[in-house]
């Protein structure tokens, strides 16, 4: 007999028992519970019972009926805030454990509809690490809550095999397991489920009170106090600021830390009603108080549910594709805790819990400004010296006149034109207005993008003489446009240290349109200059692009039996490290104006930020060096700093992004590979010295592929690096065999996640809703890098179409039809298909010139070469292996394109082809994937 007990002794499991039903139920309810639910199949004693305390409302459910041979009773729970699905169960051990876990979530599934949570207690006959079970677990953002073992059958290796398996492990506290004497191998598993939860305490927020605000009125102060003397972007911002200050004033409010995002005006007053009924039956206990809080507690489930229907179809699927819009604005309104608003806690070096909002600030500003001395004390600051010479940048210029990098770039880039930066007009800010997004407004205090938007056309003659008189002639960028506020923001591990923290800087909004001019002109000066293999923060370019090329080099050199290598190189506070003054020098070799430069010195000199927790700030501190992360124009200037080491780097392939810089090296040599390897990293250390920057040797990595016996190391700086089986790169998991099981199965994992939750949202929504979130919370997720994955195994393959049949069959309700009956119904084809059609979308590009050119040494035009241009034709790879030759874009994307229509092939624009594309499915593509295996004679295509 195995006991699972839920709660204080609110619930009582009873699995495998082998004595008397009769019995039990009588001594049971001896104690309180009601008659058992009991599973009995012809079992000798019964193989599942469940005693109920009397008073908790429970019923058996039938919804879904089970196999005859899975033993399992599914039970609702009523508790006083919230409804549960308990599922109490026995998996023999000598069941397929894929057949039984495959049973279980088609029930699941069906009950997903009525129950946001459920409990699985009983005894499953596997440990959460085996495969079925895993996978189960994911598939449902589950967790086994037991984490001691549980049988003892075998002393020297006992297991963990009753378990509690619930998709709200935070639900329950105390799992502990007890050895009874009443089972002759397991312990009693109990745990305890919390019935309330501690509410987070309520927060103080500023906001605009546009209570009292009148269009008309504001813009007829405004104009009027723009018509006085208006001496600079100074003057122009304080009036600015005064007149809005005057019909929106700055207000502050406490509110509750878990607000709903679905609670109403209405909602809330409901709530205040019942809660004054139920305090005023409490009081005096009639029946006519009582009638009346139960109408009033009746109304509020009514209006809950209304309210909470309403916001789900009223959501905003652009708020939610992107996965931190997504959690930000979906999963905590589904957590148990509720609320959007997560409040940071730290500990100090004391050992002392640190979560008063000033001091929190304080902290966090120490430490971003101490963070970046203590990587590199020998990095000089522009100082104040430089900015009272008579002649600042031709103080710095002299000053790095030899310095490699300087020498280097004058050795490699030929000039004809100096750069200056152009005056404009009304209509380009304008235009750079237009397009600022009303939710990021700037600074604490100054002018919300909505306000700057609806009158720009007040604003747009006084920000032409502001670009054109103070920055453009006078070369200065005002001091006020450069006080920032920084927000921490969590990068990974524990939440509690600091040291896990970036700093993103909020600028004033005016701000953000000046460095938007900035930026145009000098990315149409400077694009050209830059080198290919920078991927980060342009057009046409993304982390794709900086994948693919190294796979594909990496998968043609195996391919011929060679060897790859790779150094994951890691800096520290890349962006905090950028030297100003190296900066202007680089921009000198570059053929920046001195003019020009003045204005980027400007910019980037005389920096203040502060931190911001809520409401409360540290102290101003100077910002000496680096970019701040969160401007416009800081990533460009980082991009410009980074250019010239790819000058000094010759000899190896370079894949970066922003500050990840990877170097590999292929050959048919592994030891000429690792010298290599060795060799050129020397070479990027000297770089980052001689630039003031500090490579973290004990965060780099080294990924090896290829035909080896023995574990590879390689000495980079005064470390020894020894290799590893995979690594992360830029958001991918790479492994050393370029199978990316790890990173698929990853994506899948938070794809269940979403998929959960969208099972417990669709019960709120209609099916046209259902159908649009379903490809955000669903097909998003496979966005990411498609062409770097999609050459996956078939058990990847096997898990995605899984994954993607169960979202298809909870959108549409639908439980019966198969896979392809359920894709032809959605009129959507498979994550593989859609990642085929991707990538005969990157082969057009390329082929009319809208794709960046990383893609054109893997395609070959089947009559040249090296003319790619205006091409029908790819000439196809003679490949050696499947895995390493077949399954790649060289030789798959050349197929492919061939087997594509010349109706398709030749549409005139980008979109056509994209409409096109939609209804081509190829009938006899050669990939792994899309072959039939045939007993005995093994994978082949069949051709229509």
């Amino acid at each position: 007999m195995k006991l699972f007990i839920v709660g204080k002794v609110d619930v009582l499991i009873i699995t495998e028992t082998k004595l008397d039903s009769t019995f039990l139920s009588s001594q049971f309810c001896i104690f309180g519970f009601s008659k058992p639910f009991r599973f009995d199949r012809n079992r000798k004693g019964g193989g599942v019972m469940v005693f109920i305390r009397e008073d908790i409302p429970c019923k058996e459910l039938f919804l879904h009926k089970l196999p005859n041979d899975i033993e399992g009773i599914f039970l609702e729970l009523n508790l006083r805030k919230s409804k549960w699905l308990i599922f109490a169960t026995y998996h023999p051990p000598n069941q397929n454990d894929t057949y039984y876990f495959q049973s279980v979530s088609f029930a699941l599934d069906t009950y997903s509809k009525l129950y946001d949570k459920f409990l699985l207690a009983g005894d499953f006959n596997s440990e959460d690490s085996e495969l079925a079970l895993s996978t189960f677990l994911e598939k449902y953002d589950a967790k086994n809550i037991v984490k001691d073992k549980t049988c003892y059958k075998s002393l020297q290796n006992p297991s963990c095999i009753d378990l509690f398996i619930s998709n709200s492990p935070k639900s329950f506290m105390k799992t502990i397991t007890i050895c009874t004497g009443l089972s002759d191998f397991h312990k009693m598993v109990i745990t305890v489920l919390k019935s309330s939860f501690k509410k987070a305490p309520p927060r103080e927020i500023s906001y605009r009170d546009y209570k009292n605000f009148d269009r008309d009125t504001f813009r007829d102060n405004l104009k009027e106090a723009l018509k006085g003397n208006i001496n600079g972007y100074q003057s122009f911002e304080e009036k600015f600021i005064e007149i809005l200050g005057n019909q929106a004033p700055i207000k502050r409010k406490v509110v509750r830390a878990n607000h709903a995002t679905y609670m109403t005006k209405v909602l809330r007053k409901a709530i205040m009603k019942r809660s004054e009924l139920k305090t005023k039956y409490l009081k005096k206990n009639t029946q006519n108080n009582l009638k009346a809080y139960k109408k009033q507690r009746n109304y509020c489930s009514k209006l809950y549910k209304k309210e909470k229907k309403k916001y789900y179809n009223n959501l905003n699927v652009t708020q939610i594709k992107d996965n931190r819009e997504f959690w930000k604005n979906v999963k905590p309104f589904l957590s148990d805790k509720g609320g959007n608003f997560s409040r940071i806690t730290l500990v100090n070096e004391n050992d002392e819990i640190v979560c008063d909002d000033l001091e929190l600030a304080n902290t966090f500003s120490d430490h971003f400004e101490t963070a970046v001395t203590c990587v590199n004390v020998d990095n000089p600051n522009l100082s104040h010296n430089l900015l009272n010479s008579t002649n600042q940048i031709q103080s710095v210029i002299s000053k790095f006149e030899s310095h490699p990098s300087i020498l280097k770039i004058k050795e490699c880039v030929n000039l004809e034109n100096a750069f200056n930066f152009e005056i404009t007009n009304k209509d380009e800010i304008s235009e750079e207005i237009s397009n600022l997004d009303n939710k990021k407004n700037g600074t604490y205090g100054n002018i919300p993008t909505k306000i700057i938007k609806d009158n720009y056309d007040i604003c747009s003659s006084f920000l032409e003489n502001i670009w054109n008189k103070e920055m453009i002639h006078d070369s200065v960028f005002q001091d006020k446009l450069k006080l920032a506020d920084v927000t921490p923001v969590y990068k990974k591990k524990d939440k509690t240290s600091v040291e896990n923290y970036r700093p993103i800087s909020v600028l004033p909004t005016f701000s953000k349109v000046f460095e938007k001019l900035i930026q145009k002109q000098i990315t149409a000066y400077i694009e050209n200059i830059l080198s290919p293999y920078i991927c980060g923060y342009r057009k046409g370019f993304s982390t794709q692009n900086a994948l693919v090329l190294l796979i594909e080099r990496w998968k043609k050199e195996l391919d011929g039996k060679g060897y790859s290598g790779a150094i994951l190189m890691d800096l520290s506070k890349a962006f905090d490290t950028i030297n100003h003054e190296l900066l202007i020098a680089k921009l000198n070799a570059y053929g920046f104006s001195e003019k020009a430069l003045a204005l980027i010195l400007s910019y980037l000199t005389n920096r203040w930020q502060r931190v911001k927790i809520n409401t409360s700030f540290s102290s101003w501190k100077e910002l000496t060096q680096g970019v701040p992360q969160g401007s416009v124009l800081g990533p460009l200037l980082f991009n410009i700093y980074l250019n010239d080491l790819f000058m000094f780097l010759n000899e190896v392939g370079i894949s970066n992004y922003a500050d990840d810089t990877t170097l590999y090296v292929c050959g048919s040599n592994l030891k000429n590979v690792i010298e290599k390897l060795e060799q050129n990293s020397e070479v990027a250390i000297f770089w980052f010295e001689s630039n003031f920057m500090q490579l973290n040797t004990e965060k780099c990595k080294l990924i090896v592929s290829g035909l080896k016996h023995e574990q590879i190391w390689a000495n980079i700086g005064d470390d020894v690096i020894w290799e590893s089986k995979d690594v992360e790169l830029l958001g991918i998991t790479l492994d050393s065999e370029l199978k990316f099981e790890k990173h698929i199965s990853k994506i899948c994992s938070k794809a269940h996640q979403k998929i959960s939750i969208l099972s417990r949202m669709a019960k709120f929504l209609t099916l046209n809703k259902k159908r649009i979130l379903f490809k955000a919370f669903f097909e998003s997720q496979f966005q990411y890098c498609p062409l770097v994955w999609m050459f996956q195994s078939r058990a990847a393959q096997t898990k995605i179409n899984a994954l993607h049949e169960r979202a298809l069959r909870i959108t549409y309700n639908n439980y019966y039809s198969t896979f392809e009956e359920l894709l032809e119904k959605d009129g959507s084809v498979t994550i593989h298909i859609s990642n085929i059609r991707k990538l005969v979308t990157e082969i057009y590009k390329v082929f009319n010139d809208l794709g960046n050119d990383s893609y054109l040494e893997l395609l070959q035009a089947n009559n040249s070469n090296y003319n790619l241009r205006n091409q029908n034709d790819l000439k196809v790879p003679t490949i050696k292996t499947v895995w390493k030759g077949e399954n790649s874009i060289r030789f798959l994307g050349a197929v492919l394109w061939n087997l594509l229509p010349n109706e398709i092939k030749s549409a005139e624009s980008l979109s056509i082809f994209k409409a096109k594309i939609k209804h081509w499915q190829p009938l006899e593509c050669p990939c792994r994937l899309c072959k039939n295996y045939i007993n005995g004679v093994g994978f082949v295509t069949i051709s229509n």
